[in-house]
Formats: C-alpha cells, structure tokens, sequence
C-alpha cells in the first residue's frame, strides 16, 4: 500500500513539472499573428439564399434575393450575384453602388474585382451625384478614386446643362469632367461643341482644349483654348479666338467676353470688322459692347474702310467705332490722328466721320494733303464717294497751298479765306469757292513758261485748275490785283499770312499712321 502511493505520487511530481514546462516554453514563444487587411476580400452583408455553384468549373459562391454587398467604402446592392474567392463578383438585376452619401451608380449588371476595385456596369447605367446625373451604357468605376470613365458615347444633365460626348471621365474627389471626341453642351441660351472640354462641377467653369464653338442668338464664338463659367456667363477665349455678332467680328490672341453684360474685351493683334459698313479696325487692345455696337480701340489703333478701288485709313491714339441703327455707323478718333488714302492724306488732333454719308469732320489745327496740294483751316470736313474724295470745305482761317511747279521748292500757288469750298475730279482739286476775305497768290503761265505772279484780294472768288495749275480764276466784290513780272519776283516773299509747308508731316503709306512719341511726351506719361 505503501509502495503504491510513493509511486502515484512520483507520477503526479513528473506530471507538475511538464505542464510547468510547457507553460514556460508557451510563455517564451509566442505565435506570431498575421493582419488581414479588411478590404481584401468582398463582404457579402445580405442575401436571401445563399448557395455553393460548382458546375461546369465554376467555383463560386451564388448570393440570390437582396444582395447587399460591401468593399472599400462602397456598397454594392443586386438582384443575384456569383462570388468567387470572395474577390470577384459578378451582379445582375438593379445595380446600385453607394459611395459615402454623395455619388450613386446605377445599372443592368455589373462586374467588380477586389484587387483592381475597379467596377464595370453595362446597361442603362447612370451615375449622380447631387444635381448632375450622367448616364451611358458601358461605365468603368474605380470605387478606390472615384472616377467614373465612359468610351461608347454619354450624357450628363446638370440643372439647365445636357452635356454629350463620345468619351468622358468624372473625377469625384476633384469634382472635375473631363469630355473628349464630339464634345456638345446645350443650354437654353447656348451651344458649346468642342473637341476636348473640362468641366469643374463646383466652379461652374468649362476648359476648353482644342477647336471650340458656342453658338447663341447673339453671336458666334470659336477659339481654341480657354474657359467659360457656365454661371456667370463669363469667358475668356485665345488660340485663334473670334466673336461674331449681327454684322460684326471680332479677333484677338486673347478674348474676355461677359454674356450676361454683352461685353467683349480683346488683348494683342485685335481685329474688328464690319461687314455691312466695310470696315476694319486694328490694335492691340479693344472693348466692344454688343447692346449699343460700340467698340473702342487703342494701342495701334487703325480703322480701315473699303471703296470702290482704293481704302481709306485712320490711324489714332483711340478709335471708337458705333451704330445707333442699322444704317448710321460712326467712327471717332483722338489723338494723333493720321489719314492715308491714295487721294488724300491728313494728321489732326480728332477726327468724326459718318460713314453713311462719307462724311469726315477734322478738328484742332487739321492738314489735308491732296495729290499735288495742302490744305488747312481750324475745321475741315471731307465727303469720300465710293471713287474717291468729292469734295472738301476749310472754315475759319482756311489755306490751300499747291506746288506750282513740281520741279521748284519755292512756288507755290495760295488761296486764303474764311471758308474755302473745294471740288474733287479725278483725285484732284479743279475748283476752289472762296467766300470772305478772300486773298490768292498764283503763278501764271503762258503756255509752259511762267510770266509772272498774280496777287489779289477781293471779297470772293473762283478758282479753277488743270494739271499745269490754276488756268482760270473770278473776283468778285472790287477786286484788287496785282501782276509781278517774274523777273521781280523773289518766291520766298511770295507768301499769305499762315503759310507753312508740312510736307515732312504728311503720312507715306498705310504703315506711317503711327509716329513713335517723343522723348517729351514719353516723360510726361510716365510722370
């Protein structure tokens, strides 16, 4: 009895000492755990059966009735479904997909894998996020970015906007569309097509990208790149950029353009033409407000009107150019003002023409210059025809200066008065109406040699001229004449009071409307 219970007791001893052992050992060497990222596998929260699917090679698990699956953030809800390895799905019968509380997906089936998290839903598929709904038949959604793709043509409709295109991408984190191939956005007011667009949701703004259109009952807008604010209705457009309203265009390296105002703004190498007045007008910086067809340029500013066979030219410091209807447009023009026509030349402080009538108004010390003549006074008004200049009237201290002899600097034909009304022929002056205080001083020839100076003042007079210079002249109202023989003659003593001749000062050619500021005005502007 004895011997038994020594030997039970050395067996429970040996037993003790294991178990304290393994215990130890357990201690020292624990075993390492391994994480499970949680967006590995596909969670399936909700299904009405659930089966196992092992026919034909098919390894699957087949969720059927309210499936209700979930994956990185995003739910996934179904008629049925198959699941393989928890990683793939394949889903039939209303699609939806739920990304946080802001971007639903809607479809006919969809295919979704785990690694790629990357979804494709095909048929009847639409995508909204608050007010903008976009919807296609074939959608790639990558649940981890948030960016839903389409290749085979889609439309969104946000508020007043449908926007369709072949290809589009929407990028939900940056609230920002990106549309390529046939690009058209509609709205009430407007059509926008282009060949690539972005579109930023929270902005309001489109990015244009290549050759664009935006077609209204106001106007017609191409460009190349810029933006537009859906919005506000502002827009700036460059590359090629051209506003065309009614009868006139618009063009410039970069156009700002106000819809809501009807304000156009244009920087560097601008270009305004008018197709019912024939006109052109140039600069490098230009406003044109589209309610009142008013349009002001600076900068290089030049207007250009068409005639029959020849363009008259202004060129100034500022233009303005303004319908009041239809048929009445207008051109002003201020500061250095300079002409350029085959016929005609000038330089002015300001200038008016109306071009209905072809009538030009220059004030503040004007000079004319005509093919072989100068002309000035303190107002001068010129009417152009479509031939070329039909008439002119000089009032107050009104001078025509012409060359008598084209190979002598030193005559010089001169009528004086306080107004001069003078006739055009052929690009030239052939008759001159001098009313008040009327005073000349001609060279007369016989045949083609000069006899002699004639000087007279009377009240009014007559005069009428060939190619060789005055051939005929009138007096009227007790004339006082004086006849110098040539030999008597000293020709700079031949002169009226004012004579100056500004031949240095007339414009050249078309390129010469522009003379480069002095030094002077150059400090004072910068002062």
């Amino acid at each position: 009895m004895i011997k038994v219970s020594i030997v039970r007791s050395k067996k429970s001893v040996m037993f003790l000492m294991l178990l304290f052992t393994s215990c130890l050992l357990f201690s020292q060497t624990k075993p390492k755990t391994t994480e499970v990222k949680p967006d590995k596998y596909i969670k399936v929260n909700h299904a009405n059966r659930l089966l196992y699917d092992n026919t034909s090679g098919i390894d699957a698990q087949r969720l059927i009735g309210a499936v209700e699956c979930e994956h990185d953030g995003a739910k996934m809800f179904c008629d049925s479904a198959y699941l393989y390895n928890s990683k793939k799905l394949e889903a039939f019968g209303h699609i939806s997909i739920v990304k946080g509380d802001s971007i639903f997906v809607y479809g006919d089936s969809l295919s979704y894998d785990a690694n790629t998290k990357m979804a494709n839903l095909k048929g009847n598929v639409r995508c909204i996020e608050k007010d903008m709904t976009l919807t296609t038949n074939i959608l790639v959604y990558d649940i981890s970015k948030s960016i839903a793709s389409y290749y085979n043509g889609g439309t969104i409709v946000n508020k007043e906007n449908t926007l369709e295109s072949k290809h589009g991408h929407y990028y939900s984190s940056l609230k920002e569309l990106f549309f390529q191939d046939d690009v058209v956005l509609v709205n009430p007011d407007y059509k926008m097509r282009s060949d690539s667009l972005r579109y930023n949701t929270v902005t309001k703004t489109s990015y244009f990208i290549g050759p664009s259109i935006i077609t209204s009952k106001e106007n017609y807008i191409y460009c190349e790149n810029g933006w537009y604010n859906t919005d506000k209705e502002i827009s700036r457009f460059s590359k090629n950029a051209i506003i065309v309203s009614k009868s006139q265009k618009l063009t410039g390296d970069s156009v700002f353009y106000d819809r809501k105002k009807g304000y156009g703004r244009a920087t560097k190498n601008v270009r305004i033409t008018d197709t019912t007045t024939k006109t052109i007008i140039t600069g490098n910086f230009a406003e044109h407000y589209e309610k009142t067809e008013k349009s002001i340029v600076t900068d290089n500013a030049v207007f250009a009107k068409r005639f029959e066979n020849d363009t008259l030219f202004l060129g100034a410091d500022t233009l303005m150019y303004y319908k009041t209807d239809s048929t009445h447009s207008f051109v002003k023009a201020y500061k250095h003002v300079r002409i350029y026509k085959t016929d005609l030349q000038g330089i002015c402080d300001s200038i008016g023409y109306s071009l209905h009538d072809s009538l030009l108004k220059l004030y503040n010390s004007p000079v004319l210059w005509t093919t072989n003549g100068q002309v000035t006074a303190k107002q001068i008004n010129v009417t152009a025809g479509e031939s070329g200049i039909k008439f002119f009237e000089l009032n107050l201290n009104a001078l025509v200066i012409q060359k008598a002899d084209s190979l002598d600097e030193n005559k010089f034909n001169q009528i004086t008065g306080k107004r001069i009304e003078g006739y055009f022929l052929h690009d030239t002056i052939r008759k001159l109406n001098v009313l008040g205080n009327a005073q000349i001083i001609y060279y007369v020839k016989n045949k083609k040699n000069f006899k002699g100076v004639n000087k007279t003042v009377c009240s009014n007079l007559t005069v009428w001229f060939n190619i060789d210079g005055v051939y005929k002249a009138s007096f009227r109202n007790k004339p006082e004449s004086i006849v110098y023989p040539l030999a008597d003659v000293n020709d700079t003593e031949m002169r009226l009071k004012n004579f100056v001749w500004l031949i240095n000062k007339r414009p050249k050619n078309k390129y010469d409307l522009h003379v480069a500021k002095s030094s002077t005005e150059t400090k004072s502007t910068k002062k």
